[in-house]
């Protein structure tokens, strides 16, 4: 294992505290520009946000960390299997987001209506096109890069559980709005596991982008088939249907939705790591503990040890230092703002 001279271990990895601070520069960034451009022109607004807003400054920040981007972002290959998993993984926590998504929408509805804002659906096969392209690829490339690679890779340090967690609840804040925050907080679990199981980026990105397009497709075909649906719910409005029916309807509802839970379950449970997560020559792993042992890895232990010699390695900050204590501050702040902009615009 090599390691760049003159780099401490401390020195090759991000700490919590400068994620925090992208993660608010970006924020920022988002409501300043982004908003501004996506008023605009919606669909140049999301290219200019996901590339030159999150993409750009994520690459621009590794680099200037000097960080390998392969080892930080996890860009390792996944295989067909994991493929395949990853796909029914997405398929079934599709409507499971969407659902308690729904629930909340409903909820807050009980303390005053609210409209979600929709994106423009396409009507015919290249908007389709068009609209994967902006809508399902470029958040499932752009917005894990920052997430699952970017900051997910400095919060392992407190644990998987908990690194995953934060990271899925910063990712629903990040929308910053209400409306639209449980279910990308479960996707952003979701994903976080994927990555955690696979030690791949992709996996997440293939997650996202598959998500998107299901949304994006469903709309397409409601779209498509609207004075169909338009008939549909007319005569849904004619005809009362029993109680009994309505009550076999959520039996059935609750039956699908078990069974999605299960399935989720099931695959999440048979997706692995590919090969014998082997570290290529030059490439490191931060974090070394009892949960990445280092047979894990194929490492010898003695020999690492020895390497490690003649490279300073910082002491971990102490609990009660100032910049401990400061770490969470711009995670705060995001929170701030994330709560009064949905105070104002849907409590005021």
């Amino acid at each position: 294992m090599m390691i760049n001279k003159g780099k401490s271990i401390q020195d090759l990895r991000i700490s919590i505290f400068e994620a925090n601070l992208f993660y608010l520069f970006v924020g920022l960034l988002l409501l300043i520009v982004g908003s501004y451009v996506q008023k605009k022109e919606i669909f140049l607004g999301l290219i200019i946000t996901e590339y030159l807003i999150i993409l750009v400054p994520c690459i621009f920040f590794l680099k200037i960390k000097g960080l390998p981007f392969r080892r930080t972002l996890k860009l390792n290959p996944i295989n067909i299997k994991q493929v395949l998993l990853i796909i029914g993984i997405t398929i079934f926590t599709y409507p499971l987001a969407v659902l308690a998504q729904g629930i909340f929408v409903m909820f807050l509805n009980d303390i005053k209506e609210v409209t979600p804002t929709a994106l423009p659906l396409p009507r015919d096969g290249f908007q389709f096109i068009i609209g994967f392209l902006i809508l399902a690829l470029s958040p499932g490339i752009c917005e894990e890069v920052m997430f699952r690679g970017l900051l997910l890779s400095s919060y392992e340090k407190i644990g998987p559980r908990k690194s995953i967690i934060i990271i899925a609840l910063l990712f629903g804040i990040f929308h910053f709005t209400i409306l639209n925050f449980i279910g990308p907080t479960i996707l952003g679990i979701i994903f976080g596991i994927m990555v955690h199981k696979t030690n791949s980026l992709y996996s997440s990105i293939l997650g996202h982008t598959v998500n998107n397009t299901i949304a994006l497709a469903i709309g397409y075909y409601m779209n498509r088939y609207q004075q169909l649906l338009d008939k549909m719910m007319i005569d849904d409005i004619i005809y009362n249907p029993p109680a009994s029916s309505e009550i076999r309807s959520l039996v059935i509802a609750v039956l699908f939705f078990i069974c999605c839970i299960y399935f989720v379950s099931k695959m999440l449970n048979e997706l692995e790591m590919e090969g014998d997560g082997v570290i290529e020559e030059g490439d490191y792993r931060e974090g070394f503990n009892e949960e990445f042992p280092f047979e894990y890895y194929n490492l010898d232990y003695d020999s690492l040890e020895a390497s490690f010699e003649n490279y300073p390695i910082h002491e971990n900050p102490s609990p009660n230092s100032v910049l401990d204590k400061l770490k969470y501050i711009p995670v705060l702040a995001i929170v701030i703002i994330f709560i009064m902009i949905n105070w104002f615009n849907f409590f005021l």
